[in-house]
């Protein structure tokens, strides 16, 4: 009978060690995996640059964003323009925006925006808001927006774009579109890093 009961309770303590165990092991990687940072959303969070033929020159295109606090976002861009007259005028921006999950693949983003452009013989300020809709189907990314623009010694303007990235993978896309901008509209070839 001591036999048995040793038996017995070799048994229990081999049970019991090895479900507390299992429970350690299972709240440990619940642990890491709540300490891991999630990724935001790619089209929030890069770095890039484009070149762009507008209908009066070209310009080159220094652009960023970063996704501060899901589903917010701050982006900014630099465009130095060199006009066919053979001058340069710059502008520089930032938007406050915010973003929507809608279905699968699809967002929506709002934001409002402020900046500076030289436009020759005037330099002016401005400010101004804009919406995009995104649409994510395997590796590329179709996207459209519209915007109004208020120049404070320019007049207003609406602008728009549409185009697709195609992203080579989770890190790396290029792209290609059409925008109208502060200095007319063109085709812009772009390429990011996300992160």
């Amino acid at each position: 009978m001591t036999l048995q009961v040793r038996i017995l309770s070799a048994a229990m303590a081999t049970v019991t060690l090895a479900s507390a165990s299992l429970v350690s092991t299972s709240v440990l990687a619940q642990q890491q995996q709540t300490q891991q940072p999630t990724r935001g959303h790619s089209a929030y969070n890069y770095i890039g640059a484009a070149v762009a033929d507008h209908d009066g020159g070209d310009s080159i295109l220094l652009e960023g964003s970063y996704e501060f606090k899901s589903p917010y976002f701050v982006s900014g861009y630099y465009r130095n323009f060199d006009n066919d007259f053979g001058s340069s005028n710059d502008v520089i921006a930032a938007k406050l925006g915010r973003y929507f999950w809608l279905s699968q693949g699809l967002t929506a983003d709002a934001g409002l925006r402020i900046g500076h452009v030289d436009f020759g013989q005037n330099d002016t300020g401005f400010w101004g808001v804009e919406a995009n809709l995104r649409q994510r189907i395997e590796q590329f990314e179709f996207y459209g927006g519209l915007g109004w623009v208020d120049y404070f010694d320019a007049g207003s303007d609406n602008q728009y774009q549409f185009g697709v990235n195609y992203y080579i993978n989770s890190d790396v896309s290029v792209g290609v579109g059409y925008q109208d901008s502060e200095f007319g509209d063109g085709v812009r070839l772009r390429g990011s890093y996300h992160f």
